[in-house]
């Protein structure tokens, strides 16, 4: 166990996704090999391992993105929030940063969807004006505003593959703490080689090794 759990919140025992024994085979090596992984309603699960040890594989499993040969899978249900490696292509740069933002919600034909959206924005990009176009933001500007519009997502699951990896230094305890508060109750998987991200956002750590398996660590 590492990190902490914010007071007055646990998870519960509900499954929210899940992999048994999964194999995902590349075109010459296996690029998940017995993996397991099971993520709990409000746990806030650390995904960790060197760069190219199939931690995005993973996530893209569990997603429902990519195809395994073997094992089980649980997907994560629809409406769940997923901050992509290519946070910059996940975005439609031709809208503005408040638009793309209101996307999970739009489509979910949720009525607060712009008010949800402005909010979140004005905590995780302060200082940009959220009529800006997308395609005209900073890296770090982009991958702000993917985390915005995951937690502005309706699921009961939040899927974070390396959410600070373009954030200045100086803004990462800020926005981690942001992302610690938005979660509310749900869960986290979160995809990170940093270790103050797993310090101060996760109650587990899972690692993947010996080419692409996964153990819990003790």
């Amino acid at each position: 166990m590492s990190g902490r759990t914010p007071e007055g919140r646990g998870p519960n025992e509900t499954v929210v996704a899940a992999l048994d024994r999964v194999r995902v085979l590349g075109r010459d090596h296996p690029m998940l090999r017995e993996a397991t992984l099971s993520l709990r309603a409000g746990e806030r699960v650390a995904l960790v391992g060197p760069n190219g040890a199939g931690k995005s594989t993973l996530v893209r499993v569990l997603l429902g993105l990519a195809p395994s040969v073997e094992g089980t899978v649980q997907r994560a249900a629809a409406g769940v929030g997923y901050v992509p490696q290519g946070y910059a292509e996940s975005l439609f740069p031709w809208f503005s940063v408040l638009r793309n933002v209101a996307l999970p919600r739009l489509v979910a034909r949720r009525e607060d969807a712009y008010d949800a959206a402005r909010a979140l924005a004005g905590r995780i990009l302060p200082g940009v004006d959220p009529r800006r176009r997308a395609g005209r933001l900073s890296g770090g500007e982009k991958q702000a505003t993917a985390l915005a519009r995951a937690l502005a997502s309706l699921g009961d699951l939040v899927i974070a593959d390396e959410p600070f990896s373009a954030i200045a230094t100086s803004n990462r305890e800020r926005l981690r703490g942001v992302l610690r508060e938005e979660l509310g109750g749900r869960a986290l998987l979160l995809v990170t080689h940093d270790a103050s991200d797993v310090a101060d956002l996760c109650e587990r750590t899972v690692h993947i090794i010996d080419r692409c398996t996964v153990e819990a660590s003790p």
